[in-house]
């Protein structure tokens, strides 16, 4: 159990009744280059895009020893107007063969876990998606991200590549990693490498939540 006092968030998986939103048109693929194993989103060229139907998978993983538990992340907006979001904290871990069509593989506390933490998600089902925003923050261990060397990897059937999270603010707690939306034939994911300081009225989950206007309901609690 962590000592701070910095707040954290799990989520309620349904919205406040009513909060339907209209389905998104249809656009047209833009012209990005297809991802591959080496490549590096930056600022400079923080876009690619991934095709096929199997399954998307961002993995974060940082160097053994550094003591801190990092929980991987997800929220997600359904073309529905329905939301939902997986994370460790509160066992909301998803689902990938049914709703939400996502899924985190597991909690690694302590970085021991060669495999770090994975959410995939189900191309299959891209076009139920409006947008995907993974996201990562520090539980307990650490106060900022600078001295962790964490790395998103993100692959799909067309490709893959990484997003180094190495550029983290003093007092920076949480990491809006990329945002993926659904175009025709596949995804385009965009780096976002935004950073976040939870506080003791707003947890660091709410205050991505509330940058990106996903429209979650957060309930405060902490691990066992």
């Amino acid at each position: 159990m962590s000592n701070d006092e910095r707040p954290r968030a799990t989520i309620r998986l349904r919205p406040a009744p009513g909060a339907r939103q209209p389905a998104p048109p249809a656009r047209e693929a833009p012209r990005l280059p297809a991802a591959r194993p080496e490549t590096v989103l930056t600022r400079s060229a923080p876009h690619a895009r991934v095709t096929g139907r199997g399954v998307l998978q961002v993995n974060l993983n940082r160097p053994p020893g550094t003591g801190a538990d990092l929980d991987l992340g997800c929220m997600a907006a359904f073309t529905d107007g329905s939301r939902a979001a997986v994370q460790p904290l509160g066992n909301n871990f998803g689902s990938l063969s049914g709703w939400p069509y996502m899924e985190l593989d597991q909690d690694d506390r302590t970085g021991a876990s060669a495999d770090g933490e994975t959410v995939r998600v189900d191309l299959a089902r891209r076009e139920l998606f409006r947008r995907l925003l993974f996201h990562v923050y520090v539980y307990s261990g650490a106060v900022d991200f600078r001295s962790l060397g964490a790395t998103a990897t993100v692959t799909a059937p067309s490709g893959g590549f990484r997003i180094p999270l190495d550029d983290s603010p003093e007092g920076a707690t949480g990491c809006a990693i990329a945002l993926a939306t659904p175009v025709e034939g596949g995804l385009t994911v965009s780096r976002e490498v935004r950073w976040f300081t939870g506080t003791l009225r707003h947890s660091v989950q709410e205050q991505m939540d509330g940058a990106y206007g996903f429209g979650l309901t957060w309930v405060r609690m902490r691990k066992d």
